[in-house]
């Protein structure tokens, strides 16, 4: 049996776990998916994570073969009301851990943490997502922020936390996502300066991970206690007592009062209390040259007997792969086109786009391509692959069988390491549909 076909069996048993308990992930429970229908719960499921960028129906007669029977939308919309919002990231979590973990030198989980805004319907009247017209927009326009965790080294989605974009807090995410990780195998948490808190370190910490997490000059002079201006590579440790308390006579260690950093009250810190006044924490400041005269700084965890400063460099370069995840969710995956207005639906299709990743992801790392002579190393072309893994997982007829992982093998392309191109923002409003629910 062809590896494309193992991962479609594995996808479809987890979705059958959710289909034996229904009312688990209903809206209204004992009511919700109770009865037969055209479209029933583990169709529907398969529909959703399988649909492209058409308007529904388009959708429906794909997904059925063009065949009298296809249910109609407003069958579809019905399904849909009944599902809670976070039962596919449910369905994420169970996929996902199905499959084996590769390892950093046989040990570590390289574990990506970023955000990516997507753009949703125009809606002035919702203030959690909605920005009034500025030079980018004249009409305004409304945006979600999705944080994830993304495994560098598996190319998989491994949680995904959806916030309202007016209402975004990457702090907060980054620690609900720790905090529910599958904290049995060391992980290094790899992320922007966006990241950079002491709550977010000391979340790590207490599950006996570790970070490499970039931090800005002005935040890394302050930990330091000196400036960095003038500093171009550095590998230093400290030992940071944090209290909320200014009180110098409170101190439980006087004589380290250049270690003591305090944390206002209104800054989240969750290890701090009553019962525990002073947090410490040891930490490893590494500042790097990036290029001619641009440093970088990072704040790491990971001790310096194993890990030296080029290959903590090395560790951090690696986060970038999940920048071109979050474009392969938005464009091969679809993900600028949701088929639907309500705030709880956009968040269905996200779980369901990262779904969908995962599942074309390992496909294609298990892609064998030819070995010929080539000058370039050659790798497989994602956005093929994100289209054969589609109709693959789709395709009901049992005589029609998609050899996915041939042709996979087939659309390929060259890799280029050293080729870079400047990254552009540019500003694009969510695709438009008549028919938006």
């Amino acid at each position: 049996m062809a590896y494309a076909d193992v991962v479609k069996m594995i996808l479809i048993a987890s979705i059958d776990e959710l289909a034996k308990n229904p009312e688990q992930f209903a809206v209204h429970p004992g009511k919700d998916f109770t009865r037969n229908r055209k479209l029933c719960f583990k169709d529907f499921i398969l529909l959703l994570l399988t649909m492209e960028g058409d308007c529904i129906q388009e959708e429906l007669y794909r997904f059925f073969g063009r065949s009298e029977e296809t249910p109609k939308k407003a069958a579809y919309c019905n399904q849909r009301a009944k599902l809670k919002s976070d039962s596919l990231l449910n369905l994420l979590h169970i996929f996902t851990q199905k499959f084996s973990r590769n390892l950093y030198k046989d040990k570590y989980s390289l574990v990506a943490c970023d955000g990516s805004v997507a753009d949703i319907f125009r809606d002035e009247t919702d203030k959690d997502t909605y920005f009034p017209p500025n030079n980018k927009s004249p009409r305004g326009f409304n945006q979600i922020h999705i944080n994830a965790l993304y495994s560098v080294l598996d190319k998989k989605f491994l949680d995904v936390l959806v916030q309202p974009c007016r209402k975004r807090n990457e702090y907060q995410a980054f620690c609900q996502m720790v905090d529910r990780s599958d904290n049995s195998t060391p992980s290094i948490y790899l992320a922007d300066r966006g990241y950079a808190s002491y709550n977010n370190f000391a979340h790590v910490m207490a599950h006996n991970q570790y970070f490499l997490i970039r931090c800005t000059d002005v935040k890394t002079s302050r930990l330091l206690g000196f400036s960095v201006d003038n500093v171009k590579e550095l590998d230093y440790h400290v030992d940071r007592i944090l209290t909320r308390s200014n009180s110098k006579k409170k101190r439980m260690y006087p004589e380290r009062n250049k270690d003591y950093r305090y944390i206002c009250q209104e800054v989240p810190f969750d290890y701090l209390d009553s019962e525990c006044t002073e947090f410490h924490m040891p930490l490893r400041i590494v500042r790097i040259e990036i290029a001619d005269n641009t440093y970088e700084n990072l704040i790491t965890n990971l001790p310096d007997i194993e890990f030296d400063i080029d290959e903590l460099k090395d560790l951090y370069h690696r986060r970038w792969d999940q920048e071109t995840a979050y474009r392969d969710l938005k464009y091969p995956l679809c993900l600028k086109a949701f088929h639907s207005k309500k705030y709880n639906y956009i968040v269905q299709e996200v779980y369901a786009r990262a779904i969908m990743f995962n599942y074309c992801s390992e496909i294609a790392m298990h892609a064998e391509i030819p070995k010929r002579e080539r000058k370039l190393q050659y790798q497989v072309n994602f956005a093929q692959a994100i289209k054969i893994s589609r109709d693959h997982l789709r395709n009901r007829d049992k005589k029609r069988h998609i050899n996915a992982s041939g042709l996979i093998a087939n659309n390929i392309e060259p890799i280029r390491p050293e080729r870079t191109y400047r990254r552009q923002a540019r500003f694009k409003l969510p695709m438009s549909f008549c028919y938006r629910n």
